[in-house]
């Protein structure tokens, strides 16, 4: 048994975690303890289906038993699938499999060597003048002010628009993030939007006096500050988001084959050319030629504004786009991919040799990292 130091330790790591204040060193050192191959197999409940208070009493009595293990210790075994979607078992602090099957040494030497770190928050402001702003490099305070306007940098990952009664000429600005990057803002009526890789939006400096309208391309959540004078509308590929206040997702980037709309909280309209349709939340709209609508699996939808990659039932193409955008890489295919799907949770703070080790866990494919270019083989 640790001193009682260490389990202070590993007890107050726990905590922070799941408060989110946690460093990634601290995440690491927590997930290297609890992954430690002491040849004993826990079970770490997932926050994905509890509430964030029931599952820290959870987690924290996993700390316990860790700590101080007990011969009745409840035991689970992962079991394996045989079938070409593979089920990888989420622990709170990211993957964990039970006692998986190793990876190839010359396959896991490959993907080291060439490692790739995780994106971060990255973004180029675009001001109506055409000057432009690089956000990760600029220094936090002012960047823009005119006639009651001001844009603030508040932090590496947050930028935040005031208007005044006194606002002047409104301009039209441009957001976007690279590939690798992601931001925060801060709209003038007080509406939070996140920025996924490789997206921009383009909104007013403030809004007028009738209407909220702003434009992406990519992938953003937002939070609509609730106005019932002034409807907030977002525009993407031919289509249109109306909302009075409300917590969306919308993904709509040009390498898929369809957007989607995923709906939190509140009610929205999606329109197109083809038709509208109403979405209560729970719901996601998919736009294509025409637009249908579906239960939406909430978490998956909004993982990358939570720090996650979650796969449910994805296929391998999918999966590499997102990996693709977040640590900039390109795929290529050895042969043939059909019906390879996996399912699984793993953070957007791990290198990307972390998720591809994860995904050859499951036997169904095998990576080889080379420079920018992962290389898929089954």
């Amino acid at each position: 048994m640790q001193g009682h130091s260490t389990n202070e330790r590993y007890r107050e790591l726990a905590r922070k975690q799941l408060q989110g204040d946690i460093t990634p060193e601290e995440s690491a050192e927590l997930a290297g303890w609890l992954a430690h191959d002491d040849g004993r197999e826990l079970e770490v409940p997932s926050l994905l289906a509890e509430s964030r208070e029931l599952h820290e009493k959870r987690l924290l009595r996993t700390i316990e038993q860790k700590i101080g293990w007990r011969k009745t210790a409840r035991i689970r075994t992962l079991r394996r699938v045989a079938t070409a979607a593979a089920i990888l078992l989420f622990a709170a602090l990211g993957w964990w499999l039970l006692k998986p099957s190793p990876v190839s040494p010359v396959t896991a030497v490959a993907i080291h060597e060439n490692d790739r770190p995780p994106g971060g928050n990255k973004a180029t402001l675009t001001l109506g003048n055409g000057r432009r702003i690089v956000l990760d490099s600029a220094s936090n305070g002012t960047l823009f002010a005119q006639g009651g306007i001001r844009a603030i940098k508040l932090d590496s990952g947050s930028l935040a628009y005031n208007a005044g009664a006194d606002a002047g000429a409104i301009q039209v600005h441009t957001l976007s993030t690279p590939v690798g990057g992601q931001f925060r803002i801060t709209l003038a009526d007080g509406t939070n939007v996140w920025l996924n890789a490789a997206s921009s939006l383009r909104f007013p400096s403030a809004f007028s006096a009738r209407e909220r309208a702003v434009e992406i391309t990519g992938e953003a959540y937002f939070e609509v500050t609730k106005d019932a004078a002034r409807p907030f509308k977002v525009s993407f590929n031919g289509t249109a988001v109306e909302v009075l206040g409300t917590h969306f997702n919308v993904m709509a980037y040009p390498d898929e084959s369809k957007s989607k709309v995923t709906l939190l909280e509140g009610s929205v309209a999606v329109s197109n050319a083809s038709g509208r349709k109403l979405l209560k939340p729970g719901m996601q709209a998919v736009v294509g030629n025409a637009i249908t609508t579906r239960q939406a699996n909430v978490e998956e939808a909004v993982a990358w504004k939570n720090g996650l990659f979650i796969f449910d039932n994805e296929e391998i193409h999918s999966i590499m786009r997102k990996l693709a955008r977040w640590y900039d890489v390109r795929s290529v295919y050895a042969g043939d991919m059909p019906g390879l799907t996996f399912s699984g949770t793993v953070s957007r703070y791990s290198n990307v040799s972390g998720v591809l080790e994860m995904l050859e866990m499951t036997e169904s494919v095998r990576f080889e990292l080379k420079g920018g270019t992962i290389e898929v083989l089954r």
